[in-house]
């Protein structure tokens, strides 16, 4: 198993570039859609075991709009998208020229919007991570579901931890219409084999 302390600065720095890349055209993807100034820093970006999970997504009672998509072809995971229900209505609200206060979550309309978006910057940096590894990678379009933490984090445990011991974790600032987005990130449930490929690609290979 990987763990934060074993994966070298080299890797640390190639999954960073990624997500920098990724990032980067994602911004400019989301502001042609929106019609509006799409900001989005540079990305944190770690790789971390299964149980430091609880650590990093907070209070056991926490609620996220969570958008689960499955990759395929030469890298085989799981994507997860988590938006607090704020974020999630700011960002469908943009999509559908609504004030987040006028948006009703049971709303079907605004639940694909919320999709597309998701869509959207999930594509962005699975498109870096094909560019950079030439690796083919297929994604889903997202199921969205809305969870507290303690079922994620049950999930997390029961559900992946068969395939995959580690996630790529980005953290990253977002900021639509000059609102900015403090919680929203992405896990990224590579399988072992895939985070292996992953980085006799790039040129790297693990320890």
């Amino acid at each position: 198993m990987h763990n934060q302390k074993d994966i070298s600065l080299i890797q640390l720095d190639a999954l960073k570039e990624i997500g920098t890349i990724g990032i980067g055209r994602a911004a400019t993807a989301l502001s042609e859609l929106l019609n509006c100034k799409v900001e989005i820093t540079l990305p944190e970006t770690k790789l971390i075991p299964l149980e430091v999970l609880s650590n990093i997504l907070g209070e056991a009672d926490e609620v996220f709009f969570v958008l689960d998509i499955s990759t395929e072809g030469d890298i085989n995971g799981r994507i997860f998208f988590l938006l607090t229900p704020e974020e999630a209505r700011i960002l469908g609200g943009a999509l559908l020229g609504k004030s987040p206060q006028d948006i009703d979550a049971e709303d079907l309309l605004f639940q694909s919007s919320l999709k597309e978006l998701v869509n959207i910057l999930v594509g962005a940096y699975m498109n870096a991570l094909s560019d950079m590894t030439g690796l083919t990678i297929m994604y889903n379009v997202p199921n969205l579901a809305v969870d507290m933490v303690t079922a994620l984090l049950d999930f997390f445990f029961i559900h992946i931890a068969q395939h995959s011991d580690d996630a790529i974790f980005v953290k990253t600032q977002l900021k639509v219409k000059d609102i900015a987005f403090n919680k929203g990130f992405f896990l990224f449930f590579p399988d072992l084999e895939s985070l292996r490929r992953l980085f006799s690609a790039l040129g790297i290979e693990g320890n």
